[in-house]
Parts: structure tokens; sequence; C-alpha cells
């Protein structure tokens, strides 16, 4: 399985955690780490998928692979403006809105646009 068939598969555990089960957080919390890892290595180009490969998960709204991959190229991967840009996007449209999530993304951005 390569990489990004990978990190698809992680967003569906993500996807399906059951907060309620200590099991089950921890598998997410898991996926998550194991997701990063793979970013990190797309994007320090120690594996044959490349950045723009990975940037097409941001096309992917089931299991909401677009917002992981969104986050993930901003916090680990060197991308171009496009690909940035596309990436912000979709956190700032994640950030609209009263949610606890909505809140957390606008929290996220505010500390991203600090670095």
């Amino acid at each position: 399985m390569n990489l990004i068939q990978e990190y698809l598969e992680l967003t569906k555990v993500c996807a399906s955690t059951d907060y309620a089960d200590k099991k089950s957080v921890k598998t997410h919390n898991k996926s998550v780490n194991r997701m990063y890892e793979i970013a990190e290595k797309i994007g320090y180009e120690k594996t044959d998928d490349t950045i723009e490969d990975f940037a097409k998960l941001l096309d992917i709204i089931d299991n909401k692979t677009n917002l992981w991959a969104a986050v993930h190229i901003l916090e680990r991967i060197p991308a171009d403006k496009t690909i940035e840009e596309k990436a912000l996007k979709i956190i700032k449209k994640q950030s609209d809105g009263n949610t606890t999530e909505a809140l957390g993304f606008k929290i996220w951005l505010d500390n991203y646009s600090k670095k």
C-alpha cells in the first residue's frame, strides 16, 4: 500500500472515532500521529509520492480527508503558494460558525497566522 492510500485509510479510522470509548480514541490518536509521519515523509521527499500527489487529497471530502490534508500540508509540508492557499481556504471554511470544531479552527488559524 502506498503512503497516500494508507493516509486515506487513516482518515476513515479518524472519521469513525467513538470519543466515549478510550480504545477508539487511542486508535484515533495513533492514526493522527501516523498521518503526520506520512505528510513529513512526502514533504521531505523520502518517498515516491510527491507533494503534488499529497495535495490531491485536498479534493477529497470523504472522512474530512481534505481538512486533515490541509492541516498537515500547512504544518509539515513545504508547499507552493497555490497549494498553501487552497489548504488555507479549506480550513477557513471549517472555521465559519459557532461549533466547537469551528472555534478550534479559528484558534488554529490565529496561531498559524502568527508564524
